[in-house]
C-alpha cells in the first residue's frame, strides 16, 4: 500500500506563466488575408441574392402589360380588316388569337396584389369586348336562359359532423 502525505504547503497548481507573446503580423500579411477571405466571400454569393425581389405578382403584371399591346395591335388590324381585303381580316384573325392566348393565361393564374386584380379585370374586359359592366336597371332586357331560380337549385343534405377525439396528456 502506498502512503501519501500532503502538507498544507503542497499546492497542485502550476506556478503563473505567462505565454509567450506570438509576433504580430505585418499589415501586408494582414491585408493579404483579407483580400482572400473577401475573393472567398465574392465567389460564394449567387446571383439571385444581388437581385431585388420580384413582385408577387410578376408574371402576371408582365402578362397584363402584353396584353396592352397585344389589344392595341388587334383593335389596328380590325380597323385594317373593315378597310382591306381577306389579307388583312387574317391578320385581324391571327392578332385576336395572340391576344386570347394572353388573356387565357391571364385567367389561370392567381392574383396576390390588388393589381394582380386590375389586370384580371383588364383581361376580363377584354372578353366583353371592353364593355363595361353595367348595373342592371331593369331597362336592359338580357336573356335569362342561363340563370335559374334558387327553388329549382337541387338541395344536398349535408352528412352529420363526426366526433373527433382528443387525447391530451
Amino acid at each position: 500500500m502506498t502512503k501519501v502525505w500532503l502538507s498544507t504547503a503542497t499546492t497542485f497548481r502550476a506556478p503563473f506563466q505567462p505565454a509567450a507573446p506570438r509576433p504580430v503580423p505585418g499589415y501586408e500579411v494582414l491585408q493579404r488575408r483579407m483580400d482572400r477571405l473577401g475573393a472567398r466571400r465574392d465567389s460564394a454569393r449567387s446571383a439571385p441574392f444581388e437581385a431585388p425581389p420580384l413582385p408577387l405578382d410578376f408574371h402576371l403584371l408582365a402578362d397584363g402589360e402584353a396584353l396592352e399591346a397585344a389589344w392595341q395591335a388587334e383593335l389596328r388590324a380590325m380597323i385594317a380588316a373593315r378597310r382591306g381585303g381577306a389579307e388583312a381580316r387574317t391578320v385581324a384573325r391571327e392578332a385576336r388569337a395572340e391576344s386570347e392566348a394572353i388573356v387565357r393565361r391571364i385567367e389561370q393564374a392567381r392574383a396576390l396584389t390588388l393589381d394582380g386584380l386590375k389586370v384580371k379585370a383588364r383581361a376580363e374586359s377584354w372578353r366583353r369586348d371592353g364593355e363595361p359592366l353595367a348595373a342592371d336597371d331593369g331597362e336592359n332586357e338580357q336573356d335569362e336562359s342561363g340563370w335559374s331560380d334558387m327553388a329549382d337549385l337541387p338541395t344536398y343534405d349535408a352528412p352529420a359532423p363526426r366526433k373527433v377525439w382528443v387525447l391530451r396528456a
